[in-house]
């Protein structure tokens, strides 16, 4: 079961490399602000939203080779994430994501 798991976690990874190296970051570009959206505007973003396996693919393997979600417990990950949070520039959303992502995958 576990290498199951890692090679739909491969396959995630691999993807995200395709797309490539992108700035979670942008600003809110769009001109608009999540406080002048639709209710169904804004449910639809939230869908859009990348998962937290999507940001940690883009965001730690800019600087990291990719340990397996394995290589830590819950908590040594809690701790890691937020460490990195402050050096990779994430939200605390962000955060939140990566962590739930790395925690449930072992």
């Amino acid at each position: 079961m576990k290498f199951k798991n890692y090679s739909i976690l491969a396959s995630l990874v691999g993807s995200a490399l395709l797309v490539g190296c992108t700035n979670q970051n942008n600003g809110g570009n769009s001109g608009g602000t999540a406080a002048t959206t639709e209710p169904s505007q804004a449910s639809a973003t939230a869908s859009a939203a990348p998962s937290g396996a999507q940001l940690w693919a883009d965001n730690c393997s800019r600087c990291h080779n990719m340990r397996p979600p394995q290589s830590y417990s819950d908590a040594q990950w809690e701790a890691v994430v937020m460490h990195m949070r402050l050096r990779a520039n994430l939200t605390g959303t962000e955060q939140r994501e990566i962590t739930r992502f790395l925690q449930a995958s072992h």
